[in-house]
């Protein structure tokens, strides 16, 4: 460390002043022009006083020349002062302009681009290649991600890459694929963040629009043998009408029906009764409007929404129907129904959320605090009352015990046409 620097470090009152300096270098390239400090402080009052042989006031506003400045400090003992030099070791920096830091960061972020990418001449690399070099889409969301978290960004590339460079020539079970190649079944599921990147670069490859439904998203995965599991996973319906005579005839016969994947793939259009639909966690509930021969439109999620019941209301949202859901009173239930909303914004309802509600339906069983905390992600102003009586009470309520006032609410609902 140079003595000039030594001086200015052992002073006390001369960090807003060197930070200004620094400041300057990184605006133009160079420092130069004036330096602006407000509301002096008595220890820069009196360190600046000395310096520039003028009597500055604590709490004032004060501009300096920087050429006055280095033209004091040529002049004194210290004949080898450097400005830059300066700064660099007061601030334990090195210098670099806006311009020279965006250039040192872009070169570091291309580096870390090629060290996934190596000199691999796969289908995989050559598409993170062109993303990149090119900055076409996903580039904006992969350099978000770089800046967020540049660890978990190259082990997601790393994966997405294994998978498109592996991709599967006989029909394969995603969650099998999946398994294969990241060690988790999960890992490029239709809810997760991953699924994102490989449909771009499976889009890339069929050199066609990312696919922004689940429906095509499962067409696209198919066309490169990638399935998901077609029939385990379903939904309990009712009194739904579609393009399909067999959907009609239950419709008709008042009898529910099972759709999975596959059944809801091969169906162009579906639409409910009156145009509304109702969507309940629990089949107790669908007993109940059965036994009171009430002709309304009915989806059971079972507690889950899954991808079968997400294609069904997609296909019921394309031809204009309503969504009304109610589930059940805990912290998975107000998760779902929040979920939902955000999803479906102004074409679902949520009803029969009210404090009534939960005091008609309450049960004796306790939220122990795990799931309670789940409660800190409910932020849904619609949800916001049942969420602060369960935190209260800590007690569970299910639809099961609320039938009336549904009941009450969807025959007003049918009534509003």
């Amino acid at each position: 460390m140079h003595n000039y620097t030594k001086y200015f470090k052992d002073q006390k009152g001369f960090d807003r002043f060197i930070t200004a300096l620094y400041k300057k270098y990184q605006s133009l390239g160079k420092i130069s022009g004036t330096i602006h400090l407000n509301n002096l402080t008595i220890d820069e009052k009196i360190v600046l006083s000395k310096l520039f042989g003028t009597e500055y006031q604590e709490n004032t506003n004060i501009t300096i020349p920087i050429k006055k400045f280095v033209k004091i400090m040529e002049n004194s003992k210290y004949e080898d002062f450097d400005i830059n030099i300066l700064v660099s070791e007061y601030l334990n920096l090195q210098l670099f302009s806006k311009n020279e830091e965006k250039d040192m960061l872009l070169n570091n972020e291309k580096e870390y681009y090629q060290s996934i990418i190596q000199d691999k001449n796969t289908i995989g690399n050559k598409w993170l290649k062109e993303i990149v070099d090119k900055k076409i889409k996903p580039y904006n969301l992969i350099h978000k991600r770089y800046n967020q978290n540049k660890e978990a960004l190259k082990k997601e590339l790393t994966n997405i890459l294994t998978l498109v460079n592996n991709l599967p020539t006989t029909k394969t079970l995603l969650s099998i694929f999946s398994s294969n190649y990241t060690s988790d079944p999960h890992y490029i599921d239709l809810d997760k963040n991953h699924i994102i990147l490989f449909l771009y670069a499976l889009s890339y490859l069929d050199d066609s629009e990312f696919p922004n439904t689940r429906e095509e998203k499962i067409k696209l995965l198919g066309k490169y043998n990638i399935e998901i599991d077609n029939l385990s996973n379903f939904a309990l319906t009712y009194n739904l009408w579609s393009n399909k005579e067999y959907i009609n005839k239950f419709a008709e016969n008042k009898e529910s029906l099972i759709l999975n994947i596959q059944n809801i793939l091969a169906i162009d259009s579906l639409d409910a009764k009156n145009k509304k639909v109702f969507i309940f966690e629990n089949p107790s509930i669908l007993s109940e409007i059965i036994s009171k021969n009430i002709d309304v439109s009915v989806i059971i999620s079972s507690g889950f929404i899954n991808t079968s019941i997400y294609l069904i209301i997609d296909k019921l949202i394309k031809n204009d129907n309503k969504l009304y859901y109610n589930g059940d009173f805990d912290p998975e239930g107000l998760l779902i129904a929040q979920k939902l909303k955000e999803k479906y914004k102004e074409k679902i309802e949520l009803f029969c959320y009210s404090k009534n509600d939960y005091e008609q339906c309450i049960s004796k069983k306790n939220i122990n605090i795990q799931r309670l905390n789940k409660l800190t992600k409910i932020d849904n102003k619609e949800l916001l009352e049942i969420k602060e009586l369960l935190k209260n009470n800590k007690l569970s309520a299910y639809q099961e015990n609320n039938k009336d006032n549904i009941i009450k609410f969807i025959k007003e609902t049918i009534i509003k046409q």
